[in-house]
């Protein structure tokens, strides 16, 4: 029996979790909440929870004075939230589901800033998941809202705040949410869109905090993707309530209207080759029409193929989408590159249909980010020498180039040499145009001083098709050098995603196999795995190429200290890309 027990501080956020039949995820949930470094309440409402989650929230309460449980009848997930506000005390809210996971100094990073600037409310980015490990990367239109510091906006200046349309993902000032009447409308799916415009229609100053924050669980049956004409309904519904509630400002009504356009509905459309419900059809055609028809909408960012798509839609000819479907208007690496008024474009079904503007096939400014890889790494005592694979995606035509740094955390930056590389790589990674083969570069630079640098990621720069684009290097391929531990004085390699230069201690490879040459190549054409163990010097050639009187190949890392080889027919290499199937099959 216990008698006394630790009293928990005066909080500074409640945090609102809303349960039903979570019970597989709770736990984690309430474990990354609890994390953080911040004075806190955590408002568990169990919801008629028809499985264990209320006995796992029940624990946490007892061990730990920062939760508490309140129990209501099934109500649905705004009822849920209602309540979760009704108990809530501190001067901070925010909503967290219970499926869903936190990173530890976000909501500390945005309680701090309100604090500071006395803002209404406070975004954080966010992003999805399916395995924790790895995390979707973050949608664009949320990307795009944040930059490298916490910054204060007048809300109604800026409408692109809007695309944030979750209840989660923010921090609000209570007396704020109080003054402002919001609440989530009880028996309705997407309850959050319209309390986001309204919060948007009554905030005067909105704080940004470039955090990465809150992970949003995709899991089977999250009603966000059930592709059903009840779940559209509801979608579309909810838009018009938020439209309704935008109206007070100028412009957003518009600005919500296009980026639901740009950012949902293709989305929606992607799904029209496995749904083959006439309702769910008619519904999103319906839906998307309605928001066309919205006075000062820009498509300029929404993607290429649902442009098209709307084209036929305002021409009356709803019918011609399911023949845009099935001949692969949606997967645009099967679909060939051109250009329209010098600017990338992708050749659709229905190109030069007089229905259908050239202008609707340009990519847009999202649909050509610099994809990046990181195919081979050498770090010695002389620098570090790198193979990467770096073009912007779909782009297609003329000579692409680049240039690159190895940037440091703390923003000092050194800029590598980079030289085009004599490599083909089609037939071992999956490039879509021919330009990607002529967007390989050898990267070299000097060791920097390591009093200098603490720890430092790659940024690659890519100018092609007249755009520009730069990004941080994330990826590495799994099967070469560039996944092998290395260390040059106190600076490493991890040989793991994200790829970065850190001051860590490595531990080298040792083992049998050293040279690529004594590996015995089988007849068999496909791919093999080789027994032995590999020596950090033959790790350091991967992926190697061989060619023999009947046969060709490569080996790669098929794991940690395990190696492949892949035996392909003897055909010119190209011959086995993608691209050169689909632009030459």
């Amino acid at each position: 029996m216990r008698l006394f027990r630790r009293a928990a501080p005066e909080p500074l956020l409640s945090v609102v979790v809303p349960v039903y039949a979570v019970e597989q995820y709770l736990a984690a949930c309430l474990d990354s909440i609890l994390d953080a470094p911040l004075a806190m309440e955590v408002i568990v409402v169990d919801d008629g929870s028809p499985d264990g989650s209320a006995r796992i929230a029940r624990k946490y309460a007892r061990r730990d004075p920062r939760v508490r449980v309140v129990t209501r009848p099934n109500g649905g997930l705004s009822a849920a939230r209602t309540t979760g506000v009704e108990h809530a005390t501190a001067p901070y809210l925010t909503f967290v589901d219970s499926d869903d996971l936190i990173d530890p100094y976000g909501f500390t990073s945005a309680v701090a800033a309100l604090e500071r600037t006395g803002s209404d409310y406070a975004l954080l980015p966010y992003r999805q998941f399916r395995d924790p490990a790895s995390p979707i990367p973050t949608p664009p239109w949320v990307e795009s809202l944040y930059e490298d510091e916490t910054r204060t906006l007048v809300a109604h200046d800026h409408p692109e705040l809007l695309a944030q349309a979750t209840a989660w993902s923010k921090v609000y000032r209570r007396s704020f949410w109080d003054e402002a009447g919001l609440e989530f409308r009880e028996g309705v799916l997407y309850e959050d869109q319209e309390v986001t415009a309204r919060a948007f229609v009554a905030a005067g100053r909105v704080d940004l905090v470039p955090l990465p924050t809150y992970r949003w669980r995709i899991r089977p049956g999250s009603i966000t993707r059930e592709a059903t004409e009840r779940s559209l309904g509801a979608f579309f519904d909810a838009i018009a309530l938020s439209l309704d509630a935008l109206d007070p400002v100028p412009g957003a009504r518009a600005a919500r209207a296009t980026q639901v356009l740009s950012n949902d509905v293709p989305r929606y459309l992607r799904t029209l080759a496995k749904v083959g419900d006439e309702g769910y059809r008619e519904r999103l055609f319906r839906g998307a029409l309605d928001l066309l028809a919205e006075p000062g909408v820009d498509l300029s960012q929404a993607p290429a193929e649902a442009r098209v798509v709307y084209a036929l839609l305002n021409a009356g000819r709803s019918s011609d989408v399911s023949v845009f479907v099935d001949q692969g208007g949606f997967d645009l690496p099967s679909l060939r590159s051109d250009e329209v008024d010098g600017r990338p474009a992708l050749v659709f079904p229905f190109t030069g249909d007089p229905d259908v503007p050239d202008e609707a096939r340009i990519l847009s400014e999202r649909q050509t980010p610099v994809d990046a890889t990181v195919l081979r790494a050498r770090l010695d005592d002389d620098g570090l020498r790198l193979t990467v694979a770096a073009w912007l995606r779909h782009v297609d035509g003329g000579r692409p180039t680049c240039r690159a740094w190895l940037r440091d955390l703390t923003g000092w930056e050194r800029e590598f040499t980079v030289a085009p590389a004599e490599e083909l790589i089609g037939h071992r990674v999956r490039t879509t145009r021919r330009s990607n083969e002529d967007s390989v570069w050898d990267l070299t630079l000097e060791l920097p001083d390591l009093d200098d640098v603490d720890c430092s990621e790659l940024v690659v720069e890519v100018t092609h098709g007249g755009r520009v684009r730069r990004g941080r290097v994330t990826r590495i391929d799994p099967g070469g050098s560039a996944a092998v531990p290395q260390q040059a004085g106190s600076a490493g390699l991890t040989g793991a995603e994200p790829w970065e230069l850190d001051c860590v201690e490595v531990k080298p490879w040792k083992g049998d196999l050293v040279d690529p040459a004594s590996v015995e190549i089988p007849a068999e054409v496909g791919e093999h795995e080789v027994p032995g163990l590999l020596d950090q010097s033959l790790a350091l050639q991967l992926p190697w190429d061989f060619e023999l009187d009947d046969r060709q190949g490569y080996l790669a890392l098929a794991g940690p200290r395990r190696l492949k080889v892949v035996v392909q027919p003897k055909v010119p290499r190209e011959q086995l890309a993608f691209w050169w199937r689909r632009d030459h099959g």
